[in-house]
């Protein structure tokens, strides 16, 4: 994965993550004007807003982990001098 990309992944997490925090207290307020409970709608929306973010950064560090263990042993096979290129049979 290039660097640019692994920026923009880091990147759109972050802006996910805001935005998911906005709509959160936007629908909150809009579930308590139109839908009013004993409870306040915000303690539903900001936990599935959390629930968001935080299923945003798993992907992004699993994909992030996975080029980073890929890159690796690419790195490891140059220095070894294993190549599975069939031209240097």
């Amino acid at each position: 994965m290039k660097q640019f990309q692994k920026f923009g992944l880091v990147m759109g997490a972050n802006f996910e993550a805001i935005a998911a925090l906005f709509m959160a207290y936007y629908s909150a307020e809009w579930l308590n004007e139109r839908y009013p409970q004993d409870f306040n709608w915000s303690a539903v929306t900001y936990v599935l807003a959390l629930l968001l973010i935080l299923r945003s950064w798993y992907v992004m560090l699993r994909t992030l982990i996975r080029d980073q263990k890929a890159s690796e042993g690419q790195v490891k096979s140059a220095l070894d001098g294993t190549n599975d290129d069939k031209r240097n049979r």
